[in-house]
This record gives structure tokens, C-alpha cells and sequence, in this order.
């Protein structure tokens, strides 16, 4: 709905947007996005594969891999509920700029700052409180970020904008790798960096991308109680979203067996030593880009045209469950480099049409797109603490160090995440 510019002033390409659908976006546009995305995600993506796993190898090398599960699991925790209420204050956000920016706008000094704690930290309730401040600006800013996406981004066009953003977390994972090998001997560069280039790359959403301002009477909610009431989700009343969050959620859990525990699976159970696992991370990322670019954007431009998800999910959760069982009975690392690569892509191919799939699925997109975002971000977040949790009860068994069933486990959750999609009725 779109107003006189007398009471808000709306920039000629902003009215398109007002209208009942959004405007094709331009190539201007889809690059700055997808640039940001992947700047935020290097900030998000190099502390949990490398950079906190590094920290506490040196400041708690004997209660590494329960420091390492304490702090990503309080993070993520705080990054969860945070999101949720920066998603219901961002739909109701009246500022003249817009509801979006604000938000990037006052999360990039807190996640520098996060990130500068973390990186000086010398014991672990400390690097706990940096990684917490760091996620509360990670969470206002991509909070934010990813609502960008149903409000400005059309139907036809999100297969290729969600293929474009499939890859970025591998690409940062990568680009997280080669910075931390030079890194690893400066505790604060090695946080700080990431959180830096971030901002910078975050920048041009701020500078020129559109974001509709709204006037306060057409708030989702009125006043903080309705606010607070806004936080509810019900999967009964919007089954497809409900469906849509738990794929997600199984899927990013099988990952992040693997992400969380890759270091210490090389160190400690096939014997490589530190200084060599961080280039063989940062090989198989490296090749692994590859894979992922060509499975996301593949997947995403032929979902369009077909106009069908659901295949393409299930070709992925496929290729997960190949691609841990490799892992899983691995004794050496070019075992490990091949299963890796068969996740790549099914990440790359899941990526990418999840983001379309959800984006189609979210009610109220006008006027709750970052509330049911955020919610959807919960999906993605949740398994970072989940898996810390849980992982450690299942390297127990048997003796512990239990890799094997520890990555057979990964295999049967992502077949279970592919499963979900088949009751969605919204989508093909």
C-alpha cells in the first residue's frame, strides 16, 4: 500500500515495492545483496568452523570440546531469542530510512565489538561473553538482512536470488579458512577481521538499496504487548511454514555435526596435526566451492522454470546421506575430502531452493516478513546449540570417540530433514 510523498517520502523505485508485489529486482540490486550476505556470513561462519575451536585449543586445551559446546551452544541460544525479537520490532519499525536498515545500521558496532572481546579473551567465561555480544549484532543485522528478500524480491526471481545466497555460507567458510591460517597466532585478528569486512560489505544495502518506510498506523502490531504477542508462531495454523522449519532444522543439524566437530576429528581421531588440518580444511572448502556454486545455482534458476521444489530437496537430503556414511567410515583424509564433497553439494542444491521454499511458504509477507523470517532463522540457528549438546552423548558411545556413529547419525537426521518437505501443500 503505498502513501502521498507529502507524509512519507517514498523514492520513485520504493513505490513499486508499496504495490501488492514486488517490482524484478535489477543485477545492482541481486550483487549488493548477495555481497552483503556473504560478508555477514563470513562473520558468522569463521568462528563456528575454525576460529573458536582455535581459541579454546588455547585457552582451554584439556576442556576444549565442552568449551567449545558451552559457547556456541549460550550464543546460539541468545541468537535465537534475540532474532525473534528483532524480527517483531523490525516489522514494526516506523523510522524515516526504512524498517531494515536501522537494524544493520546498530548491529555492526555491537558485532565488532563482540568480536574485539572474544579475540582478547583469556579464559572461557570471557570468550563466552564476547561470542554472546558479537551474536546479538549478528542477529540485528540478519534479522534485517533476510527480510529483505520477501519484501523486495518477487516470486520469479527468488529461485535465482535464493541460488545466488545458497553458496555464500560456503564460500565464507572457505574464505574463513584462508584467513585463519595466517590468523591463528593473533587471537584478535583472527575474530576482528571477519567482523570488519562484514560491516564494510554490508555498507552498500545501507547506502542504496530501497526499504519502504511505513507510517505507525500500519504496524503489524500496536503498542509492545501486541509486540510481544507477535513473537507466537502456530505450525498448526500455517502447516507449510511448520513443515518448511523442521526440513531446515534436520538438515542444519546433520551439518553441524560435521562443522562442529571436523577440527577435532582430524586432530584427535586420524592423528593430523593442527597447523595441517587448517590447510586441508581449507582445500576441501576451496574444492567443495565448486561443488556448492554449481548445485545451488543449478538448482535454483531450474526450480524457477520447473516451478518445483520438493525434487530438489530430496535430491539433496540424498546426497547428505551418502555423503556422511563416506565420512563416517573414513580412515584417512581423502576419504574424508570425497564425502565432504557429496554434502558440499547437496548443501549447495538445499541451500538455494530452501530459501525459495520458504519465501514462498511465509504468510503476511508485507507485513510480518521478518517476524516468520526470523522464525525460519531459528531453524538455521537452533542446530548450533543442539548439536554441542548432543554430540558428546554419542561420541561416548562404545568407549568414546565415536565418530562413526556420530556421522551415520548425521546421515539418518538428513534423511529424516528431506522427508518433511513431502506434506507441503503450498508448493510442488
Amino acid at each position: 500500500m503505498s502513501h502521498p510523498a507529502a507524509e512519507i517520502p517514498v523514492p520513485a523505485d520504493e513505490a513499486e515495492v508499496a504495490h501488492e508485489g514486488p517490482a524484478p529486482v535489477s543485477a545492482r540490486f541481486i550483487t549488493f545483496y548477495v555481497v552483503a550476505y556473504l560478508g555477514l556470513y563470513l562473520a558468522v561462519m569463521t568462528p563456528l568452523l575454525v576460529s573458536l575451536a582455535i581459541r579454546l585449543e588455547q585457552v582451554d586445551p584439556d576442556g576444549k570440546t565442552t568449551s567449545l559446546g558451552l559457547v556456541i551452544g549460550v550464543g546460539t541460544l541468545v541468537s535465537i531469542v534475540s532474532g525473534l525479537i528483532f524480527g517483531v520490532l523490525s516489522d514494526n519499525t516506523t523510522a524515516r530510512m526504512g524498517r531494515r536498515k536501522p537494524w544493520v545500521l546498530g548491529g555492526m558496532p555491537v558485532l565488532v565489538a563482540g568480536a574485539a572481546v572474544t579475540g582478547l579473551a583469556s579464559s572461557v567465561p570471557v570468550v563466552l561473553a564476547g561470542f554472546v555480544v558479537s551474536q546479538l549484532g549478528l542477529s540485528a543485522i540478519m534479522t534485517a538482512l533476510l527480510a529483505i528478500l520477501p519484501d523486495q524480491v518477487p516470486e520469479q526471481q527468488r529461485g535465482k536470488v535464493s541460488g545466488l545466497l545458497g553458496f555464500t555460507a560456503q564460500i565464507a567458510g572457505v574464505i574463513g579458512f584462508q584467513l585463519a591460517n595466517p590468523l591463528k597466532g593473533s587471537g584478535l585478528l583472527l575474530f576482528l577481521i571477519p567482523a570488519v569486512i562484514a560491516c564494510l560489505a554490508l555498507i552498500p544495502v545501507v547506502l542504496f538499496l530501497p526499504d519502504r518506510a511505513i507510517r505507525p498506523e500500519e504496524r503489524a502490531g500496536q503498542g509492545i504487548v501486541a509486540m510481544l504477542r507477535g513473537l507466537s508462531f502456530n505450525p498448526r495454523r500455517h502447516p507449510d511454514l511448520g513443515w518448511t522449519w523442521a526440513g531446515r532444522f534436520l538438515i542444519q543439524l546433520s551439518l553441524m555435526f560435521l562443522s562442529t566437530y571436523q577440527l577435532y576429528f582430524l586432530t584427535d581421531h586420524l592423528g593430523y596435526d593442527l597447523d595441517k588440518v587448517t590447510g586441508l580444511l581449507a582445500l576441501t572448502g576451496g574444492v567443495g566451492l565448486l561443488m556448492t556454486s554449481a548445485g545451488a545455482v543449478a538448482s535454483g534458476i531450474y526450480s524457477d522454470r520447473m516451478h518445483r521444489r520438493k525434487v530438489f530437496i530430496y535430491g539433496a537430503a540424498g546426497a547428505f546421506a551418502v555423503g556422511f556414511a563416506v565420512v563416517a567410515t573414513a580412515s584417512s583424509f581423502p576419504q574424508v575430502f570425497v564425502g565432504s564433497q557429496i554434502i558440499l553439494l547437496g548443501a549447495g542444491v538445499f541451500g538455494a531452493v530452501d530459501i525459495a521454499l520458504v519465501t514462498d511458504v511465509i504468510p503476511n509477507k508485507e507485513t510480518e516478513g521478518a517476524k516468520y523470517m526470523s522464525v525460519f532463522g531459528i531453524a538455521a540457528a537452533l542446530p548450533q546449540s543442539v548439536a554441542p549438546l548432543v554430540a558428546p552423548f554419542v561420541l561416548a558411545v562404545g568407549g568414546g570417540d565415536n565418530y562413526t556413529l556420530l556421522f551415520l547419525t548425521a546421515s539418518a537426521v538428513a534423511v529424516l530433514g528431506g522427508l518433511t518437505v513431502r506434506p507441503i501443500r503450498g508448493v510442488r
